[in-house]
């Protein structure tokens, strides 16, 4: 009885591969064509296989429409699709008249930094600030591409008109060394300049240290003319001349050399005359900083001259060709 057994397993275990596989061929063989839902393309053409599951190598492969634009989308209505499948005597029937299927062309993004940097890189050539930024008034971004594809973008011409601080430029536009378009951009040109600004509320006497001021980028407008503007190195030390409030600009005309001599207050005059110095009693008739020019009055002769702050609540007096 147990020779029987073995017997029979061992025929029953013989046989399985070969109904394995004629198990497998027949589910093959009787898969049914589906419709899919949505379909991916990444080239210039709709085949068969991209909207039916189920058909063989030769019909999955067959052309059967153009592709839509890169990135666009184009919907098979229930009349096309029945029609198709007449054609090419699939053997599927739409479920209802609301059937559809949308197809998407697969594209690849060049980026608007991309095409920013081509742009920038030849108006530079032509004086463009390296401070500059582009806003684009005309052009289509993202520029796209065929999926894994070699492209570049090469200058045809750049312009930069500084007067009204816009730019134009044409692009062509190469994917796998072949010229697909030419594509053109233009807009406006932004100059951008770091500029000093108070770090706290400043009130007016106050010298200026280090840590109130920051430097901040802005636009440059015509407001912030070349002349208005100071280096951060250039405020330390100096005095303000009225209260700047946190946040705003500082300008050259804010800030003064520090106070060394008083309106009004009385301060030394040194003369200098055939090697010898003299001093004597005088008053300041401005404000003034070191090295700066201001009048004074002789006190005992009661004569007003003109000098140089040399010191704190001093003023040297210098005869031509002798100052320092």
């Amino acid at each position: 009885m147990k020779s029987l057994l073995i017997t029979f397993l061992f025929s029953f275990v013989s046989v399985l591969p070969a109904f394995a596989q004629d198990a497998e061929l027949f589910d093959l063989q009787a898969l049914p064509v589906v419709l899919k839902e949505k379909a991916t393309v990444t080239d210039d053409y709709i085949r068969l296989g991209d909207l039916f599951s189920g058909l063989d190598d030769s019909a999955d492969k067959k052309v059967i429409a153009p592709a839509p634009a890169l990135g666009k989308e184009a919907v098979l209505t229930y009349e096309w699709l029945k029609k198709l499948a007449q054609t090419h005597k699939i053997a599927w029937e739409p479920a209802n008249e609301k059937v559809s299927v949308k197809v998407r062309r697969a594209a690849a993004e060049i980026s608007k930094e991309a095409v920013t940097q081509v742009i920038l890189k030849e108006l530079k050539a032509q004086g463009l600030p390296e401070n500059a930024e582009l806003t684009f008034q005309k052009g289509i971004f993202p520029v796209l591409v065929p999926v894994k594809s070699d492209w570049q973008l090469t200058p045809v011409s750049a312009e930069y008109t500084p007067t009204r601080q816009q730019f134009e430029a044409k692009l062509n536009l190469i994917v796998n060394s072949e010229k697909k378009q030419e594509l053109q951009f233009a807009g406006k040109v932004k100059i951008f300049v770091f500029v000093p600004v108070a770090a706290q509320d400043l009130k007016a006497g106050r010298i200026i240290t280090p840590d109130n001021v920051l430097m901040k980028r802005i636009a440059q407008e015509s407001t912030v003319r070349a002349a208005d503007s100071v280096k951060k190195e250039d405020l330390i030390g100096k005095e303000v001349k009225r209260s700047i409030r946190s946040g705003q600009m500082i300008l050259a005309n804010d800030v003064r050399t520090q106070v060394m001599v008083t309106k009004g207050k009385m301060i030394t005059l040194n003369f200098t005359k055939g090697g010898i110095m003299l001093s004597a009693q005088g008053k300041a008739l401005e404000n003034g900083g070191l090295g700066d020019t201001v009048r004074v009055m002789n006190v005992q002769s009661k004569s007003v001259v003109q000098g140089t702050v040399t010191g704190p609540e001093t003023v040297s007096i210098y005869t031509p060709g002798k100052q320092p």
